[in-house]
């Protein structure tokens, strides 16, 4: 992957290279820049294909439009057959080059022909139009903000923040979004000012007015196919998607959970790569840990394996770091193991596969299974609670005594797809739409990002999702058992062990950590000198400790999530807010 950054309403060269440095670790292979009249773009490049002639800005035949970018186009060789018919000449191999010339072709809604992970700025310098898209589910991430008169964009929210012009403020209904979910929903970000820009939406700006519009509608039509048929076909479009996401020209392997979604993914790469797949996990030493059931995929597949223990006394070493690379914050401990992972990776491969995704198309988290079909006569408000409970950080009580504000806009989004079918696919939609790509995905791209190495995600692939929406909610939830079509896909592929085992992922235990000291007496330094007393009211810290006081096994553990999220709330605006992260940038670069 890459990084990208950008202003028009001014022509910077000094201050686009300084956007640029601020996420040279998302492209440390390389940077290139584009300044004319009024517009300045920046690329920072992590190769991956086309090592030698694939630097980026890249214009059409006569430089009129010119794009950065930050992705990949994985059914780009078939977009350049038509444009090379068409008699568009083509000076590289690089699957960028792809979106000037079908700009040239198709005009705006030529993002619709794209299938791939991306973020990419198009400058048409004869309209004097900057184009800004991102992908169908916002693998990739993008932000903005207008300033007298100026669009400011970037891959990463530091990145816009080298503008000594923006005043660092924090943005209250984003802060009550992050208490409630753990992260900021919709287009909102914890900066009051910027935004992101939504998945599978298109920003025209024309150096006067900002227009949004949404390229990419889900289509609900059911077709109506037997179940082994709905199977076949989905095993079919998974070997589809993981062999055109192995286009690449440097090493790549796979993240391996040992739960069904890597392990299908790692079998189809086993029986298309023809050699052992280079395959990575991590534990944390305890009972329930991942890494036997990864050591049992990799040798039923023969995987050449890779494993790594983090332990709490690894975590105060990182949190810093991470927070920083986590500008726009996700409560997600697992953000840390994900982070080491990705760095086990990055000295063996420079991209991984990863099984983000199912979970979210194929109804594979417990918060799903009351909104299956078998549980019709449980009262929806029950079921929602349900939701509630897992899905939410702190509860509205809880956050009024933070911010003394209980209501917020992040629960209207949500209202407005669990009200609107009151089913498993309302709760469904906002998953894929709102927390997979503000959280989840976030999660991956920022950790893998931050060890300058590339995730891609099949399981995502455009055809993939359009098939989940095509299949009744029995083929996704029955019971107690979820993900059933794709049990189904994998069944004579990965072991039945796998198949039958509970969903865990690359889990990390926040009660687990802070009942150690080393975690616990960081933490404590930290929160005992609060520095954001404006905008929150942290509870006690012998209140905030005291999980003991939670009977229940999932309740202690919310306590100490709870926990989590206010130190990473309290070091941010230590980062952002009080500092301009440049301290840490400089130790960085």
């Amino acid at each position: 992957m890459c990084g990208i950054c950008g202003i028009y309403g001014l022509g910077d060269k000094k201050l686009i290279k300084r956007m640029a440095d601020a996420i040279r670790h998302r492209g440390p292979d390389g940077d290139g820049y584009y300044v004319g009249d009024g517009i300045s773009l920046g690329h920072r490049r992590l190769s991956i294909i086309d090592l030698k002639t694939g630097g980026q800005p890249i214009y059409n035949e006569d430089g009129s439009v010119v794009v950065v970018y930050n992705g990949e186009i994985y059914n780009y060789l078939e977009v350049k057959q038509d444009l090379v018919k068409k008699g568009h000449r083509f000076s590289t191999k690089t699957d960028t080059e792809i979106l000037v010339h079908a700009y040239e072709e198709y005009g705006e809604r030529f993002i619709e022909r794209l299938n791939g992970i991306f973020a990419f700025a198009v400058y048409d310098s004869d309209k004097k139009v900057l184009l800004l898209a991102r992908d169908r589910m916002g693998t990739k991430p993008l932000f903005y903000m207008e300033s007298e008169g100026k669009l400011l964009f970037a891959s990463e929210i530091k990145a816009i923040l080298q503008y000594s012009e923006i005043g660092r403020q924090i943005d209250r209904e984003g802060l009550n979004s992050y208490l409630a979910f753990g992260s900021v929903l919709g287009e909102r970000t914890l900066f009051k000012g910027i935004r992101k820009l939504r998945p599978g939406h298109l920003l025209k700006y024309d150096g006067r007015t900002v227009h949004i519009e949404k390229y990419f509608s889900r289509k609900d039509v059911i077709v109506q196919r037997d179940e082994q048929a709905s199977a076949s076909a989905l095993r079919k479009l998974l070997e589809k998607s993981v062999e055109s996401q192995l286009m690449s020209d440097v090493p790549l392997g796979a993240f391996l959970s040992g739960g069904i979604d890597s392990s299908t993914v790692v079998g189809i790469m086993s029986k298309i790569i023809d050699r052992p797949v280079e395959t990575f996990t991590v534990g944390f030493g305890r009972h329930d840990d991942e890494l036997k059931y990864a050591k049992l995929v990799s040798d039923h597949f023969g995987t050449s394996h890779h494993e790594l223990m983090v332990s709490p006394d690894d975590v105060p070493a990182v949190f810093a770091r991470l927070v920083w690379h986590y500008d726009d914050l996700i409560w997600d401990a697992a953000a840390v193991p994900t982070y080491f992972v990705s760095e086990l990776a990055r000295k063996h491969v420079t991209v991984v596969l990863t099984g983000e995704g199912a979970d979210e198309l194929f109804a594979g988290y417990n918060r799903y299974k009351p909104f299956s079909e078998n549980f019709w006569f449980v009262p929806f408000f029950i079921k929602k609670a349900g939701y509630d409970f897992s899905a939410h950080v702190f509860g509205r009580a809880e956050r009024k005594s933070l911010t003394g504000e209980a209501a917020n806009y992040s629960e209207k989004i949500q209202d407005e797809y669990f009200y609107k079918g009151k089913d498993l696919n309302s709760a469904l939609r906002f998953d894929q739409e709102e927390i997979l790509p503000n959280q989840l995905l976030s999660k991956v791209d920022r950790a893998s990002m931050a060890a300058g190495l590339e995730a891609r995600v099949p399981i995502l692939d455009n055809t993939i999702i359009d098939f989940s929406d095509s299949i009744p909610p029995t083929l996704k939830s029955r019971g107690m058992i979820g993900k059933v079509i794709l049990k189904m896909a994998a069944s004579d592929l990965v072991p039945a062990e796998i198949i039958k085992r509970k969903k865990r992922g690359f889990g990390a235990s926040a009660l687990q950590w802070f009942n150690d000291k080393s975690m616990k007496d960081y933490a404590l330094n930290i929160l005992d000198d609060p520095h954001m007393t404006d905008e929150i009211k942290l509870p006690s810290l012998n209140s905030l400790l005291d999980f003991e006081s939670a009977k229940v096994a999932r309740n202690k553990e919310k306590k100490a999530y709870q926990m989590w999220t206010l130190l990473e709330l309290e070091m941010w605006y230590r980062t952002f807010i009080e500092n301009d992260g440049s301290a840490y940038l400089r130790r960085s670069v």
